[in-house]
């Protein structure tokens, strides 16, 4: 069984520590949590365990967990109110904390009622930072049971660094009410000691990582917006069809068989098939198509499509979750937490982080402790920042613990991919495995399949000749061609529909196999199909004129189709498949980019050179069955190409899964296509283009992100334990908590800019 939890977790090492303790439950199959949206997939064994013990175990290191349905994953925003009004009042106290902590600076602004004695200013200040605490306690549990459990993320830094900060601070007000001469705070004065507490950082370093995380959760909010723009497609309500009356019910609560009425205006819930009614439909947001696309009875819609023209009868045919929409928005969602090589390295990193940061805190503690007490006899060695020597060692390591992110460093990855994932499916494309955007940076030569990638996959008729001057043969030839199943007769049929007629008397009309159709009228059988055809069933006079005909089609790289009966040549006909209309003008681009550009299908040599030649492609290979296409690959792998193959999905899936990127173009509602790296939603090639612009971007947002989170950590962590302090260099506390929240904004901010890609050729 397979359980959605909903979770507070909101760093790297919580992900890492929710991960861990899970795994290690005897039961669970596989877990898998989502830092961008917060969200844990648990496969367990139901008779080992059950979603309480779940729960529960999670609990137990300070993480709140809340089963959800499939859909909640995506939409089931947190309000932010709550964490905004707490942020406001904690600023409202801190203003005054900060301005009595810096007293010292400008004492003639401070009330003489507040001047003595001397510990009811600080414990004015005890009394603010104490509110601001309770305020925001939820870093105090979470972190205390992060650290009691051994499972210590970045909670525990910040309840460390809070808690060292007030405790330190009562310590020394206890030493002010207990021996008020030994301290001063206004005028320095001779024999006594200067009093300072670190109650503002105890505070501040809570309100701002309050700040940070909020703008962060904002960020991840518009970084999911793709996914809140398509889960608004599909509508709330639908007209089922029930008992010959139409009733309105939720969506949630169709299923398929249900027959549903769209009318003019109205967003189709679900797929399914138009049993009746015409219509033009939107499916801008589903596939970057722009235009209006006609359907009729018998064809497919996409739920999340927009019914454009006239009202229409639905036949569902496929569930909520096995839908086109449930699919791009699953697909983008997981986009942002799939396994690569990249991010294994990542989360092995944080999951580690958050003790060495522990240790190195406390190991700076004791160097200067030992520095101060061993060569200035317990004296600050900076003693214009710090009171004492231990004021000293205490600020250094609170601020190596506050100044650490373990968050900049485990969003750096998966958020860049759920904004370019999201970017990719606003401009049509999906994204299989995430790991492919990787791999593009290597690939080095294209190759493509012929039908349906660089042509259209519709055969056309090209030329023509009628030998034949009987109007009833050209009735009885549509008759056949209209009613056909074979892929070739649609290209003819729709020729001879502007002149001929149907003719009703036919007894039998079917498919040769390998060869065409055939159509019984009365005693006579006629037939259209290729020349195999024409040699097996063919018994009268030669036609020199036909094998003009033949020739000249065969030379020019068309397919020659013959309609005849036993002794009588009828007609002619030359099929062309066409090329799709931005074929020339990506190959122009793609022969920028790779090495190599190789023209691959199962088509004969003559068609497949003619195409490559009108599209400006050297390298053909045709005559190639599906496994053969496999092979190819292997060869240029071999021949150390990195190769990115694009096909339909059908016969090219061997191809496909095999390359070291493939791309698929779905057909219709079909995007379930396993093999490929990357789906193309709709069949124009430019998409491609887009899929090796994008994957740049991605690829350099991301290591901006990793490399920033890293030159983070290594330059203001020594900052922060004192480094750089001989030169005066000191980062207290306070700045120290602006860091770190900043860190984390950074990196969201620098993956939002993702979205500021705008494609250059139309």
């Amino acid at each position: 069984m397979e359980k959605i939890f909903n979770s507070n977790m909101h760093c790297a090492a919580c992900k890492g520590n929710i991960e861990t303790t899970l795994k290690k439950m005897d039961g669970v199959l596989e877990v898998s949590a989502n830092l961008v949206n917060n969200v844990v997939k648990v496969r367990y064994n139901e008779k080992k365990i059950n979603e309480q013990d779940i729960i529960n175990a999670c609990k137990g290191i300070g993480y709140k967990l809340e089963v959800i349905d499939e859909d909640e994953q995506y939409s089931k925003e947190k309000s932010y109110k709550l964490d905004l009004i707490k942020i406001i009042v904690g600023l409202v106290l801190l203003i005054p904390l900060m301005f009595f902590s810096m007293s010292d600076m400008y004492s003639g602004l401070i009330p003489d009622a507040l001047k003595e004695p001397l510990y009811l200013l600080p414990l004015v200040e005890l009394g603010l930072t104490l509110v601001i605490i309770v305020i925001f306690f939820n870093y105090y549990i979470s972190g205390f049971k992060s650290l009691i459990k051994l499972s210590p993320n970045m909670d525990s830094l910040i309840f460390l660094g809070s808690l060292f900060s007030l405790v330190y601070s009562l310590y020394f007000i206890i030493k002010l009410i207990v021996s008020p001469g030994d301290y001063f705070v206004y005028e320095m004065e001779p024999g006594k000691i200067m009093f300072h507490t670190y109650l503002d950082s105890a505070a501040m370093i809570l309100v701002i990582v309050s700040i940070g995380k909020l703008i962060e959760n904002l960020s991840k909010r518009k970084a999911r917006s793709t996914i809140n723009e398509l889960l608004k497609l599909r509508p709330k309500y639908a007209n089922l069809i029930k008992d010959n009356e139409i009733v309105k019910v939720e969506t949630k609560f169709l299923k398929a068989g249900d027959k549903i009425i769209i009318k003019e205006g109205e967003t189709i819930p679900l797929d399914g098939v138009i049993v009746n009614g015409t219509t033009s439909v939107d499916e801008s947001l589903l596939t970057g198509e722009s235009l209006p696309i006609y359907k009729e009875e018998g064809e497919k819609v996409i739920g999340g499509s927009v019914n454009k023209d006239g009202s229409i009868t639905v036949l569902i045919d496929k569930s909520k979750k096995g839908n086109v929409l449930s699919k791009i928005i699953s697909l983008v969602m997981e986009a942002s937490n799939m396994d690569t090589k990249l991010t294994r390295k990542v989360d092995r990193v944080a999951r580690v982080f958050v003790p060495v940061v522990l240790g190195i805190s406390l190991l700076v503690f004791l160097i200067w402790i030992i520095i101060d007490y061993a060569t200035n006899g317990g004296n600050p060695t900076l003693g214009t920042h710090f009171t004492s020597g231990f004021d000293e060692a205490f600020s250094f390591a609170i601020s190596v613990m506050v100044v650490s992110c373990p968050c900049a460093l485990g969003l750096a990855t998966p958020i860049s991919l759920l904004c370019g994932s999201s970017l990719f499916a606003k401009n049509g494309i999906l994204v299989n495995k995430s790991e492919a955007i990787e791999n593009m940076k290597d690939i080095d030569c294209l190759v493509l399949d012929k039908t349906n990638t660089i042509t259209n996959g519709k055969l056309t008729v090209n030329k023509y000749n009628i030998f034949s001057k009987n109007p009833a043969k050209h009735n009885q030839i549509y008759t056949i061609e209209k009613f056909s199943t074979h892929p070739l007769s649609e290209g003819i049929a729709t020729l001879l529909s502007k002149e001929c007629e149907l003719d009703k008397n036919f007894t039998m009309i079917s498919n040769v196999p390998g060869r065409g159709v055939k159509g019984i009228y009365k005693d006579e059988t006629i037939f259209i199909g290729n020349d195999m055809l024409l040699n097996d069933e063919y018994h009268g006079e030669t036609n020199e004129a036909l094998n003009k005909y033949l020739d000249e089609f065969k030379t020019e790289g068309t397919l020659p189709i013959i309609a005849f009966t036993e002794n009588e040549i009828i007609a002619i006909f030359s099929l062309k498949d066409e090329l799709k209309k931005d074929a020339k003008e990506f190959i122009q681009e793609v022969k920028r980019v790779f090495k190599k550009v190789v023209l691959l299908t199962g088509d004969n040599e003559i068609i497949a050179k003619n195409i490559a030649n009108e599209v400006g492609i050297e390298e053909v290979i045709a005559n190639v069955k599906p496994d053969g296409k496999g092979d190819l690959i292997k060869k240029l792998k071999e021949e150390n190409y990195k190769v990115m193959m694009v096909g339909d999905g059908v016969n090219d899936s061997i191809a496909l899964t095999l390359a070291d990127v493939g791309v698929g173009i779905a057909k219709g509602s079909d995007v379930a296509l396993a093999s490929s790296d990357f789906i193309l939603m709709n069949d124009n090639l430019l998409d491609i283009i887009d899929i090796i612009k994008i994957s740049k971007k991605i690829r350099t947002n991301i290591n901006f992100n990793l490399l920033w989170a890293f030159i983070y950590n290594v330059v203001f962590i020594p900052v922060a334990a004192g480094v750089f302090a001989p030169l005066s260099f000191v980062l207290s506390p306070m700045y120290a908590s602006m860091l770190m929240a900043l860190s984390s904004v950074t990196v969201c901010i620098n993956a939002l800019t993702l979205f500021l890609y705008k494609r250059k050729i139309q």
